[in-house]
């Protein structure tokens, strides 16, 4: 009995919505932790908290072929950001002492690093044009970006969705600056800490900071996996790839979730203020807004599920090529085989051949 389309196509949106819902993504079959987002994917994934116009020349360089400068993956940028904002939680009720002091050397270290990190990005001369005339010409292309633009663009960088539990965490490389009381010190503030300390401790690697994260890494891994297809590139998806681009895909799925991210939080914060004030009215408000925000995440999801189809119809397609290779391997192994043996009275006629001349040389030499 074949499955319904319909039926099909909101079972796989209700799995990409547990998962996101869950902030978490199962490792794979082995038990390793998903491979970071490829560099392109952590770009486009960024592009959605750009303006317009920064957004359209990034994308024109990468289609135009042009090179970001590397980072060595931009998740590091994300771990930085997320350690920094855990010592400024952790310093702010610290009184001082030894453990305060630590996490605030930490927090100066990790500045540096990041600082470093946007210098390299923002003003690579190997990468922007920096001389006047190389500038006009990039802007003729519609390609060039100003050191703001770029700035913005690794800002943006920073919020790359990244699993949270990768490394040893802040918690593990501040007590690695630390010693004895402070140590012991630290440990007791862990222990009272928020859900994030401990996901940022290292303990699931799986695990995101929100829906929104765990929902762009599922699209950018997406993408990945299109764009890293042998047969996505081959002729046999040409129709497929006129109809569509995983890059824009996913930036315009980026900039829908951005925005679904940014009205939450501020419909959080307006209900919380709400409630200060005890106007049940002004809740009730917010509620019915956050209500209407409902059918935009839904279509989020279906897209996202949309990208998932395709990898898996690329992988069935993998496997059913790989097949049909090995058929025509095995056809053209019983050719072979079959014109070798078809030889076989050319070569006893060469062979008789051969132990002839030998006899007659025998005989000539008596």
């Amino acid at each position: 009995m074949t499955s319904d389309p319909a039926d099909m196509r909101a079972r796989r949106a209700d799995t990409v919505r547990t998962i996101a819902e869950s902030t978490r993504i199962e490792s794979d079959r082995s038990g390793r932790a998903h491979e970071p987002l490829s560099d392109r994917a952590a770009l486009l994934v960024a592009l959605g908290r750009l303006d317009e116009e920064t957004r359209g020349i990034a994308l024109m360089r990468l289609r135009a072929g042009r090179k970001f400068p590397a980072l060595g993956g931009f998740g590091t940028l994300r771990l930085i950001t997320e350690e920094l904002h855990w010592i400024d939680g952790r310093t702010a009720v610290l009184r001082t002492g030894p453990t305060r002091l630590a996490l605030l050397q930490r927090h100066v270290l990790l500045e540096r690093r990041l600082g470093s990190y946007r210098t390299r990005f923002v003003m690579s001369s190997g990468h922007y044009a920096s001389g006047v005339r190389a500038i006009r010409r990039e802007r003729r292309e519609g390609i060039h970006l100003d050191v703001d633009q770029r700035t913005a663009l690794f800002e943006a960088l920073r919020h790359t969705p990244t699993p949270l539990g990768v490394g040893p965490g802040p918690l593990s490389r501040a007590r690695g600056i630390l010693g004895g009381a402070a140590a012991e010190r630290l440990d007791t503030l862990h222990a009272r800490g928020a859900d994030v300390v401990r996901t940022l401790a290292g303990t699931d690697a799986d695990r995101f900071a929100d829906r929104y994260d765990t929902l762009l890494f599922l699209a950018g891994m997406y993408h990945d996996r299109i764009l890293s297809s042998r047969i996505w590139r081959s002729d046999l998806f040409a129709v497929a790839r006129a109809q569509l681009d995983p890059g824009t895909e996913l930036v315009q799925i980026a900039v829908d979730v951005v925005a679904l991210a940014q009205l939450d939080a501020e419909l959080t914060a307006a209900f919380e203020a709400q409630g200060d004030m005890v106007d049940e009215e002004g809740r009730r408000e917010v509620l019915v807004r956050r209500a209407d925000l409902i059918p935009v995440w839904d279509q989020v999801i279906d897209r996202v599920a949309a990208l998932s189809r395709v990898v898996d119809e690329i992988a069935v397609a993998e496997i059913e090529h790989r097949s049909l290779d090995a058929v025509q391997r095995t056809v053209g192994l019983d050719q072979r085989i079959d014109d070798l043996i078809s030889r076989s009275g050319t070569r006893e006629i060469s062979a008789d051949n051969t132990h002839s001349v030998s006899d007659q040389i025998s005989r000539d030499t008596l």
